[in-house]
Formats: C-alpha cells, structure tokens, sequence
C-alpha cells in the first residue's frame, strides 16, 4: 500500500479522530490533489472519498490567504454540506481556514456576507452557488480547486446546467471529479471542462 503523506498536524487530527488507516483509494485521492492535475476519481461509494478531499484540502491550503475562496466543493444536498463542514471542524483544528456552506434555507444575503467577507473553502450545492454567482455573492478569481462530489447526481438533468455555468466561470485551474459510476455524461463533463485528465477506478 502506498504511503500517506500529509502535514503532521493533519496526519494527527486523522488519528485523533479515528480516520486512519486510509485506504489505497483514498491514499491516491490525496495524491491527486498534491498533483496539482485534473483527476476524475471512480470510487464504489462517494462518501469514502470525503474525508481525504477534507485532508488534502487541509495540506494543500494550510492557513487563511486574503479574502477570496481557493477551494469550490459542489455537492448534491445540505446534508452533504454539512458532513463536509463537520470533518473541516473536526480535522482542522489546527488552522484558521475559514470554511462556510451555501445551500437552499438559511437566508442568501447572509451567505453572501459570510463569504464575501472571507472564506478559504465554500461548500455548496449548485444551484445556490448560481444564485450567489447571480448577484455577486462569490469570487471565483482566486479558486485553485473545483470538486465535483459524486458528480453523478451533479450532472443529472435538472441541475447539471447549473453545474456547467459554475465550470464555465471558474478559472481554468484543478478540477477534481468524484463518481460512482463511469458515466457517459462524467466523460463529457471531463473533456470540456478539465481536458486533459487522468481517469482512476479506485473500486
């Protein structure tokens, strides 16, 4: 099994909070992320994927950097969100980043205050990050990485054009994209926005 490589702090916060072992799957997500490349991800369940995109991000990223979000993750539903927020608060003790959720309930003008007065890590679903994109509510001018967290439900009818508008007005950065299944629309996705990629089954 490869080896896991990550800050001491963030390797500690894991244990601490009984993530460790990885698994050979999420050893290589973390190593995607550190590549700095666009990856599209194939895991058996999306869910194992999460608390490695939480870990990378908190290698990758460190401390809080000016004003704008570096890190976008889309996800399907607030109760995703939040069980992305929870392993940010839980393993990111250690840090100042400053981590904030955007979905369909609590009020958009606070959201947007929220963010727009700092934020290292958004995470929200895609159709509230239009509506926030609609009225200026968040900077994509200094995102280093997009994540698609189990892009199947992204990319469904219904909500893949907002998907798409949120590709379509992030910079051309890393892009890494977590499914399930290998979909023909995943594979469509990929090659118009994160051209050229790797492609891993992590079964």
């Amino acid at each position: 099994m490869p080896k896991l490589k990550l800050q001491q702090e963030v390797l500690e916060a894991l244990e601490a909070n009984k993530f460790l072992p990885f698994s050979t799957a999420q050893i290589k997500t973390t190593s995607a992320f550190k590549s700095g490349q666009n990856h599209w991800l194939q895991y058996k369940d999306a869910s194992e994927a999460r608390v490695a995109v939480v870990a990378s991000t908190l290698h990758m990223l460190k401390s809080s950097y000016e004003d704008v979000a570096r890190t976008l993750i889309l996800v399907e539903s607030k109760e995703v969100a939040d069980d992305y927020f929870e392993m940010f608060e839980a393993l990111g003790k250690h840090t100042d980043l400053r981590v904030w959720t955007a979905y369909k309930g609590p009020k958009i003008l606070d959201q947007k205050e929220n963010i727009y007065f700092g934020a290292d890590v958004v995470i929200a679903t895609p159709q509230r990050l239009n509506e926030l994109l609609n009225i200026e509510g968040f900077n994509s001018a200094g995102l280093l990485t997009l994540v698609l967290d189990n892009a199947d439900q992204l990319l469904k009818v219904g909500i893949h054009s907002f998907t798409q508008r949120i590709s379509d007005s992030v910079p051309n950065r890393q892009r890494i994209c977590i499914s399930v299944h290998n979909g023909k629309g995943i594979q469509t996705y990929m090659d118009r926005f994160a051209y050229p990629f790797t492609s891993s089954a992590l079964l």
